[in-house]
Formats: C-alpha cells, sequence, structure tokens
C-alpha cells in the first residue's frame, strides 16, 4: 500500500515540472494504460492514475477561464466576498461568483478585485451584485520576487481586476461571517499591536507592514504568526486533555455511561473543537493540513489500526492531494509537509523510552525538534527567500513555547470572553498586547546585529537540496558511510558562495507592467535605468522587483542609477530603491543626465545623447537617451522620446545611435519608433516594457509591423522582437569585448516555463 501512494504521489509532484499540460486525448491514453496496467504493473498504474489526476485538474481549472468577450468589456457579477477586509477604502478581496451577467454558473469562479472606493463598508460574507473589469490573471515574471500568477493559480483564482464605479453596483446581503465580526471586534480594542493579535488570533495578516514582514524574515518566527498545525497541534492537545477529564468526572458519576469509551468520546470532540479552531483561520490550508492528518490519525486509532506514522503521513497527502490539488503549487504545501517530515525523523531517531509524563523528557524533545526543525529548514527558506537567520535557533526556543503556551491559551480565552464577558476579554488582550511588545522590542534589539541574518545570491534548487541531504544525513546512524564524506554535498554550495570569472555583462530588461527598468551588471556591480512605478497602495516595483533581484544576485551597491525623466513609470520607485540599497551616484536631467555626457564604468562606455536641455521639453522628451557599449556590443535605452526627438538624434548621430539591443522608446506607442530611426539603430534585439493588456494597447500592432517591414527591406538580421508583458523578464549575456554570440533567456521560456506560472 505505501508504495503504490507513494507512486501516485510521485507522479501529483511530477507536474511541478511539466511545461505544458498532457492533452486531453493523452489523458484518455494514459487512463486507459492504467486500467490494462493494474494487475501487473500496480506501481506504474498508481502512477499513471497521478498524472492523469493532476492533468485532468488543470483542464478543468483552464476550462472555468472567462471567454475573450467576458475579458474585453465590463461585466456585472453576483458573488460572496471571501476575504477578510480591514479597510474602507482601496479595498481588495475574492469574489466567490455565482452570477456572470444574467447567467447563473453551474460552478462558482474565483476573481480578485479592487475597489477604490466602495459605496459601503465591504466585509467577508456580503452577497454582492457587481460591475468589473476584468483580466485573464497575470502576474510579473522575473527571477526575484513573489510570482503573482502561480500564487493565483494555487488559490484557483481565474481573473483579476477592479469594481467599476457605478450606481448599479448592489449590496444583495448584508450578512458578515463570524470571522469577520471577530476581525472587526479586535480593531475596536484600539490596540497596539492589533497588526499581530489579529494574525494569532484569526490568521488574519493583512494589517501587518513591511517592517514587521523585515523583523518576521530576520528572527525566523514566520511559523508563530498566523494559525498553522503547531498551533492546531496545542489546541488539540489541550482539548484532549480537557474533554478526557471532564467525561471521566461525568461518566464516574452515572453508572448508565459506564460502557462509554472515553478515549473516543474525547477524540471526538477533539476533532470538532480543532475544526471550529480550523475556522478561525478561514480554513486556510496549512490549518485544513493539520486537521486532515489530525482526523486521520483519530479515525485510526478509533478502529484499533496500529499504523506506523509515515504511512499515515503518505495517507495525508494523497487525501490533500485529491481534496486540494491545486495547493502543491504554493509554497505553504511544501513547508507544511516539510515540517511534518522532520519531526517524524526526530522521534524515530531518538525516540521516548520513559513510560509517564516528565518534564525533563518533554523539554529535551521540544528542544531537539526546535533545533532540528530550524536547522533541517534553512536549506529551504534560503533556497526560496535567500537569506539565513542565524538568531532564528535562538529566537524559535523563547518564541515557541512563550507563542503555544502562553500568547495563543490568551488569545483564545479572550476570543470566548468577548462574547460573554467583554470586560475581561479586553484585559487579557491588553495583556496579550503588553507580552507582544516586550517580545517584538526584543526582537527589534537582537535583530539589529548584522550577524543576525545573512542575504545570500540566489541559487539553483539542486544546490539547496544537496545541502538539506547532508543535514538529513548528519541526524541520521552512519549506515557504513563516514560522516565525513559528506562534505561533498556541500561542494556546490561552496563554490556558488566564490565569486564567478565571467567576463560577459549582463542586461536585464525587468517586466515592471507598465514602466521601465533596466538592470545592467558586470563583476557583481550594477546600474539600473529607471526603477518603475509606485502606486497608492504601497505596492512598488523597487519592493517587488528590483530589491530581491539585486538581493537574488548577491549585490549590496549600485554603482548608477539613471533615470530618464520623472513619470511615475518610470521614476516612482525611487525613494523605495534608495532607502532599501546603497547608491553611489543618481544621475537625472537636472545634473548629469544630459547631452554629451560620457564615462567609463568597468570598461563599458556610458554615452548620453539626450536631453540638451530639458526644460524645453515635455516629461517625455526631456527623457536621458543613453547608449552603453563595449568593443563590439551596445544598447541603447531611449526612454519615452516621441518621433520628433527621433529625428533629431538620428541627424545628430547618424551611425553612433547603432545598436544591438533597443529598448522600443515609450513602451511601443505609435509616437515612437519611427522608421528613419529604427534605420538608423538597426538593431538585432528590440524589446517592448509594458503591461499586461495594458488600457493603450502598447506596443501597437502598427509599430510592431513598422520594425518587421524595415528589417525585411533592410535585410537586417533580426533575432527576436520581446514584449514583456508576454514573455517576463528578458536577459541578455554580452561577450565583453568580444565578437562572441550574445545569449537571450526570457522567463517565462526559458527560466521558469512551467504549465502552472504562465
Amino acid at each position: 500500500m505505501d508504495s503504490k501512494l507513494f507512486s501516485f504521489i510521485a507522479a501529483a509532484i511530477s507536474s511541478l515540472i511539466w511545461t505544458n499540460l498532457p492533452s486531453i486525448f493523452s489523458i484518455i491514453l494514459l487512463l486507459g494504460a492504467s486500467f490494462l496496467f493494474a494487475k501487473q504493473f500496480i506501481h506504474l498504474a498508481y502512477f499513471l492514475i497521478g498524472i492523469v489526476w493532476m492533468a485532468s485538474v488543470g483542464h478543468w481549472q483552464y476550462s472555468l477561464q472567462l471567454s475573450s468577450e467576458q475579458t474585453s468589456e465590463s461585466i456585472v457579477v453576483v458573488g460572496e466576498i471571501t476575504t477578510l477586509i480591514h479597510k474602507r477604502q482601496e479595498v481588495r478581496f475574492t469574489l466567490k461568483v455565482t452570477q456572470i451577467n444574467t447567467n447563473k454558473l453551474s460552478f462558482s469562479r474565483n476573481i480578485r478585485v479592487s475597489w477604490r472606493q466602495p459605496s459601503w463598508l465591504v466585509q467577508q460574507g456580503q452577497i454582492v451584485k457587481l460591475e468589473v473589469k476584468l483580466k485573464p490573471p497575470h502576474g510579473l515574471a522575473n527571477e526575484a520576487g513573489f510570482n503573482y500568477r502561480q500564487w493565483l493559480f494555487s488559490k484557483g483564482i481565474i481573473a483579476t481586476g477592479y469594481v467599476k464605479e457605478t450606481s448599479d453596483n448592489e449590496l444583495l446581503q448584508n450578512v458578515i461571517t463570524s470571522r469577520q465580526a471577530l476581525l472587526n471586534k479586535l480593531l475596536n480594542l484600539e490596540l497596539d499591536n492589533i497588526s499581530w493579535i489579529s494574525a494569532l488570533t484569526v490568521g488574519y495578516r493583512g494589517l501587518l507592514q513591511q517592517k514587521d514582514w523585515l523583523l518576521v524574515q530576520q528572527s525566523g518566527i514566520a511559523h508563530l504568526i498566523a494559525i498553522s498545525g503547531l498551533h492546531l497541534a496545542m489546541v488539540a492537545s489541550a482539548s484532549y486533555y480537557i474533554f478526557s477529564w471532564a467525561a471521566a468526572v461525568i461518566v464516574s458519576r452515572i453508572y448508565r455511561l459506564h460502557q462509554l469509551n472515553l478515549h473516543i468520546v474525547a477524540m471526538t470532540l477533539t476533532i470538532l473543537t480543532t475544526f471550529g479552531y480550523s475556522s478561525l483561520a478561514g480554513f486556510g490550508l496549512p490549518t485544513l493540513r493539520a486537521w486532515l492528518m489530525l482526523s486521520i490519525a483519530a479515525l485510526l486509532i478509533a478502529n484499533n489500526k496500529n499504523i506506523k506514522i509515515y504511512r499515515q503521513l503518505l495517507i495525508g497527502i494523497s487525501v490533500f492531494l485529491i481534496l486540494f490539488p491545486l495547493s502543491i503549487y504554493g509554497l505553504s504545501f511544501w513547508l507544511s509537509y516539510t515540517a511534518v517530515v522532520i519531526i517524524c525523523l526526530v522521534f524515530w531517531r531518538w525516540p521516548i523510552t520513559k513510560a509517564g509524563f516528565s518534564i525533563t523528557t518533554a523539554f529535551s524533545s521540544m528542544l531537539r525538534v526546535q533545533l532540528c526543525l530550524t536547522f533541517l529548514m534553512l536549506p529551504i527558506v534560503a533556497w526560496q527567500f535567500s537569506y539565513v537567520s542565524i538568531v532564528s535557533p535562538l529566537v524559535n526556543l523563547i518564541a515557541v513555547p512563550l507563542v503555544t503556551l502562553c500568547l495563543l491559551p490568551l488569545c483564545l480565552l479572550a476570543t470566548l470572553l468577548l462574547w460573554i464577558y467583554p470586560d475581561l476579554a479586553i484585559l487579557l488582550f491588553r495583556w496579550v498586547d503588553y507580552l507582544i511588545g516586550l517580545s517584538l522590542d526584543a526582537l527589534n534589539n537582537l535583530v539589529i546585529f548584522p550577524w543576525a541574518s545573512i542575504d545570500l545570491a540566489a541559487m539553483p534548487f539542486v544546490v539547496w537540496g544537496l545541502v538539506f541531504i547532508a543535514l538529513v544525513l548528519l541526524l541520521l546512524p552512519n549506515f557504513g558511510v563516514p560522516k565525513k564524506c559528506l562534505v561533498l554535498l556541500f561542494l556546490p554550495f561552496l563554490s556558488f558562495l566564490l565569486q564567478s570569472r565571467d567576463t560577459n555583462w549582463k542586461l536585464d530588461i525587468l517586466d515592471v507592467g507598465q514602466g521601465t527598468s533596466v538592470l545592467i551588471t558586470k563583476n557583481h556591480k550594477a546600474i539600473i535605468y529607471d526603477v518603475g512605478a509606485s502606486y497608492p497602495s504601497g505596492f512598488n516595483m523597487a519592493d517587488s522587483v528590483l530589491l530581491p533581484i539585486l538581493k537574488s544576485k548577491g549585490i549590496k551597491e549600485v554603482d548608477i542609477v539613471i533615470v530618464s525623466h520623472g513619470d511615475n513609470d518610470h521614476a516612482g520607485s525611487l525613494p523605495f530603491l534608495l532607502k532599501g540599497v546603497v547608491v553611489t551616484k543618481l544621475m537625472t536631467t537636472a545634473d548629469l543626465c544630459r547631452e554629451g555626457s560620457q564615462f567609463n564604468w568597468q570598461g563599458l562606455n556610458i554615452e548620453v545623447f539626450w536631453p540638451d536641455d530639458p526644460i524645453k521639453y515635455d516629461d517625455n522628451n526631456s527623457s536621458c537617451v543613453v547608449k552603453i557599449s563595449d568593443q563590439t556590443h551596445s544598447v541603447l535605452l531611449p526612454g519615452d522620446i516621441d518621433k520628433t526627438i527621433e529625428y533629431v538624434l538620428v541627424e545628430k548621430y547618424a551611425e553612433n545611435l547603432k545598436a544591438d539591443i533597443l529598448l522600443a522608446p515609450h513602451h511601443g506607442s505609435n509616437t515612437s519608433s519611427s522608421t528613419a530611426f529604427i534605420e538608423a539603430v538597426n538593431p538585432r534585439f528590440v524589446i517592448f516594457s509594458q503591461g499586461f493588456m495594458n488600457r493603450w494597447q502598447f506596443p501597437r500592432k502598427e509599430v510592431i509591423e513598422r520594425y518587421q517591414t524595415v528589417f525585411l527591406q533592410e535585410q537586417i538580421p533580426l533575432q527576436g522582437i520581446y514584449a514583456t508583458s508576454e514573455t517576463g523578464q528578458v536577459s541578455f549575456s554580452l561577450p565583453f569585448d568580444s565578437l562572441g554570440p550574445i545569449q537571450v533567456k526570457t522567463y517565462r521560456q526559458d527560466i521558469y516555463p512551467y504549465w502552472y506560472a504562465n
């Protein structure tokens, strides 16, 4: 049975590396083959069933996508708000749609929308009718930063967009969930650390700020700030002991109840209690995973089935893949089950042999589990987030018992009392607030030390996988292999710590939506041309794209930042970038970015062709036009200039405009990219940096046709036209002062080409 479940799970996991979904015809063939192999090759049959299941889920998810007509114009939807909300303005929420226009849906669909100025106080549980403008699910696609598209897929969200301001928007049923009502009560308490209390109590982390998340990363306490398996395990333990004691007291006094199995009664009530506790987290997947594992274990015990823990784990994962298959594409699935496997490994390696309860045994076991969890999770955290928290083991030794044995019980007790004895509940929450305040002060004082956490350059999964295997083997018995041989598994990691001797210089046209940001790197040093936009919500391209990619490359200081002009889509994120990384030199059209400026950077020649005087022109036409070149290769970055400035540049510079790579002016607007300019630049690669389904329809069809026409007429050896909205980040590797070929990769086709992320 174990090997069959393992085959099914392995097949499901293999979907993570599929670049395309198997066709419907292929799925039918695989299903038929699984029946044919069921007798002689049962493990292969289970493997094929796993492939069929995940492929079918993928096709089902795609079948729920909106039609092109529904995304090309506004539609009216009816549905239930499923997201907790704490703001009155600028809200973003998920809507479970049951009707589109006049058509009632056979199956509900999830969409995620923003609403700048809601007509009423939007709350979880309300049934609403809204006019929305939607797009297919999409996200920025860069080699570092949050993969929003994959997150949407893992949540089953089939479209994103915004609510239009119209009088037709209507609140159909003003019924809110008990979870929203609890959050509202918490917000009314006006506690100093309400963001942390709401995370602990209802699993809502929307109130946490950027500085809070930075503290969480540096201290390694992410698993403690939301309702997770650890919290549910503590609630289950406490519930079981309370119900066992209470049931024993009652049964001992009533003779007719003596035949009851108190163990079964306590377990049943514990399952119900933890189910209610899971509802506090909105039945989040980490909590559901823990509850499912607990329920399976209780069911097996109730039926006197003595099944080993690894088999329970295999059953739990298999059931979860059947009930929530999309969760496999989210990080929390892997973090949760890896933690469970590590805990099982620890108790297998160091079993508890003493009978009865012992404080010493309990403390030593908790200490051992916590240390092993911290160290074995380090490679996984480092792989995903490119940092290692040095203080994490120490912090968690104190924070885990503090949260699970003190703060969590107080929060739960106060939550119950809110409906019975509000004054006492408020007092308890104020105690929690005070304790959290003291804890945060201690954490902030600890993480300010430079050694508290270490940023690492991004490394491949294989490298961190070998480190993880080495750490696991260090904990296990020798199995005939000397421990010193494990150092071989660390060699790839150590080699990546050494700076490479690559003499090429790199150009990355980053995917920053409707905007521009270009990163030029050489010898672990960097130049940035434009920084992308920032938005009223606080979202900005520096924090979401630029800083993560600098961190992943191990770059802690930027030599030069060039801002072409002051428009938000080019300069909006500058304050956030300057706050997040050291910048040696800033160039704008107000100072150094003027026609005739020229300097050398690591052997690369940086020339400024425009503007002559920015005061004479509007923002777009005062853009800083920059050419970066070595002896053989060059890149032209023209900002948002239009045809009038292009003609001036062609007349002034003629042959000097020629470049291998051209960032198309003004994102592909028809007011730019004149025929004369294209012929003068004579590029081999053209990149349009623009937003997905942007309202200006950049790049314009006629602009693309203009490039193609010129290339055909002049027989220019064009090698590629790229749009960041389609390809994501476009990366070039240019041989320095060499005639070698320019290598190009795009994020969606070459770096991360998986079907569920594109």
